[in-house]
């Protein structure tokens, strides 16, 4: 009767909305060894129940076990994560202490206990003798362009008629590696040359093989540059279009390419690509080649213009920049007029290298390495100059000195409890069904579309304090992330492919953009922002040379990231109300995606 009353009350109250903090608990299941109503006893512990009771794995499969608290009012409780795990034969299987999960170790049998406030329950696990008989390399007859990437996985086929993927255990192998290239130890192929090659998989003495077709590079990007431009009425600029192709080589297409104006009242375009001033507005200029169109703003200026109007200074960002023979990064002219107005006028001046023999600079402002060296590059308009300081590598990069001020942090950004993630969303994970996404490292979001595989040791969290913790701390990250000195900063978007940057805090106003490969040049704490976005380009790439490490390297973006396909990714991303989406088949082999909201993920390998 009595407990027929509690029961009842506890129902009303419920209803009733009063959750106080003695009713939550009472309206959730067992009271848990409190009294939540009208001073009655408390409920106790009666007995613990483990689940499924009796349950059979390969060697090397695994099983998870439930654990759960049966109360004195008829109650019941989860207390899979609150029980003590053991196994009373180690040699056959093993359950982690904390979790549950039991592995097969040996063909035999072994029984698994829970115990929690002095009670305990159990379950029977048997190992079954299963042996690799077969072994199979997928895709089987893959096509990629030169440049891109394949990720093949090895699955074994044991006695018990089970198959699973043993990636982990295999080690892959490229029949004709001038044509494919493949990591041993991942299975990711890179397609090098026309032609075909045999990528064979093995184990246990046992080899699979699977064919890859590589085929002719392809067109994946269009860039016009300068992306923006700023100009008096009657001045002219150069737009250069450049194709970027999967083999990584970039091509300038500025004469194929067609060229259309959205204003042409304000800028107009010739098909040379030359823009001129018409009228005081704005227009968008859009260049198009073989199915691929770019844009680039154009800016008719009037301020500039007026009588007595004159130039106070100009200056040159950035400052000091750095690339490897033949490789190329833009200058900004900037120029303060004494109307107290400003705006850029790359392509308005005249630029000049102090030594063409180390580099050359365009019209554009595009300077390109030419012999290892240091130029001073100056831009000139109507009496006034500014300069700018160009380091020149060799093709095997050495770190230059270059005075930078501040110094660059010694410190990374401590993620606290996110730094065990590879993966976190604060409001929802998608991952695509059927995939071969692999998590190394823990996993949480409340929300998730097909989790995602997670790697033996590691943990999916989809609720509970381990997980808030973890958010939480992930917005700590980026206040220290945010509160760091700036090396460098640019009120413009970047691009970093084919750029070397060395250790220091990368702050822009802009986009961040890398198309090609950026390389990161010596030991030390990488920090880069972004007032808006963070895309890759589709079989871009992040190298890591001379000590810089991923654990050191964070992008710390206010708009979404998109890591696009076959990407090679380093570092960890944080993002504080922006979504994360990471392409088809790329790669975080040493990086995190962690976000406060939401994260996308499609067939991707990601290692913290």
């Amino acid at each position: 009767m009595i407990q027929t009353v509690r029961r009842s009350m506890k129902r009303l109250l419920c209803g009733l909305g009063l959750m106080s903090a003695v009713l939550v608990t009472g309206c959730g299941g067992g009271d848990q060894g409190r009294d939540p109503v009208l001073g009655l006893p408390a409920t106790s512990l009666v007995s613990v129940a483990v689940s499924p009771t009796t349950a059979s794995v390969a060697i090397g499969a695994t099983q998870q076990f439930t654990a759960t608290a049966a109360y004195s009012d008829g109650s019941a409780r989860d207390i899979t994560l609150l029980s003590a795990w053991t196994s009373a034969t180690p040699a056959a299987g093993t359950v982690d202490a904390a979790r549950g999960m039991a592995i097969g170790v040996a063909a035999g049998t072994s029984v698994i206990t829970a115990a929690f406030e002095g009670k305990s329950g159990s379950a029977t696990l048997t190992v079954l003798p299963a042996r690799l008989v077969s072994l199979a390399v997928a895709p089987v007859n893959p096509s990629i362009n030169i440049g891109n990437t394949q990720q093949f996985v090895a699955l074994g086929t044991f006695s018990d008629n089970t198959t699973r993927d043993i990636s982990a255990v295999s080690t892959f192998s490229s029949a004709s590696t001038n044509v494919a290239s493949v990591v041993a130890g991942t299975g990711l192929a890179l397609g090098k040359a026309q032609g075909t090659s045999v990528i064979s998989a093995s184990s246990g003495g046992l080899t699979g093989n699977a064919t890859l077709t590589v085929l002719p590079a392809t067109l994946v990007s269009l860039g016009l540059t300068p992306a923006a431009n700023s100009f008096a009425v009657g001045a002219t600029a150069q737009l250069t279009a450049l194709a970027g192709y999967s083999d990584g080589s970039v091509v300038d297409v500025t004469g194929a390419s067609t060229y259309v104006s959205s204003s042409t009242a304000q800028v107009a375009v010739a098909a040379s690509g030359v823009i001129t001033g018409v009228a005081p507005g704005t227009s968008v200029i859009t260049a198009s080649f073989s199915g691929r169109s770019a844009t680039a703003s154009a800016t008719t200026l009037n301020g500039a213009v007026l009588p007595g109007v004159t130039i106070s200074r100009l200056v040159v960002t950035p400052e000091i920049g750095t690339v490897v023979v033949n490789g190329s990064m833009p200058f900004v002219a900037t120029a303060f007029y004494s109307n107290n107005t400003s705006a850029i006028v790359t392509t308005a001046v005249s630029w000049t290298s102090s030594s063409t023999a180390i580099a050359t600079v365009l019209p554009t402002g595009i300077a390109t390495g030419v012999s290892a060296g240091n130029v001073v590059l100056t831009a000139a308009l109507d009496g006034a100059s500014g300069t700018a300081n160009l380091t020149v590598l060799p093709v095997v990069p050495v770190v230059p000195v270059v005075p930078v001020v501040p110094a660059p942090p010694v410190a990374s950004v401590n993620l606290r409890s996110a730094a065990t993630f590879g993966v976190l969303a604060g409001t929802a994970l998608t991952n695509n069904s059927g995939g071969t996404t692999l998590i190394t490292g823990d996993v949480g979001s409340p929300s998730q579309t097909t989790a995602p595989v997670v790697a033996p040791g590691f943990t999916n969290y989809q609720s509970g304090a381990i997980l808030q913790t973890a958010l939480n701390d992930l917005q700590l990250a980026i206040v220290d992330a945010n509160s760091r000195l700036c090396t460098l900063t640019f009120a413009g978007d970047v691009d970093f492919g084919s750029l070397v940057l060395t250790p220091g805090v990368y702050c822009y106003a802009g986009k961040i953009n890398i198309t090609g490969k950026l390389t990161l040049n010596g030991a030390g704490v990488y920090i880069f922002r972004t007032a808006q976005t963070l895309d890759t380009a589709a079989n871009s790439e992040v190298e890591l040379i001379n000590g810089a490490t991923a654990n050191d390297v964070t992008w710390v973006p206010v708009g979404a990231t998109t890591v696009a396909a076959n990407s090679t990714f380093k570092g960890t991303v944080l993002g504080q109300a922006a979504a994360i989406t990471v392409g088809d088949n790329a790669t975080l082999l040493n990086g995190r995606v962690l976000s406060g909201v939401a994260v996308t993920l499609l067939n991707n390998r990601i290692t913290k």
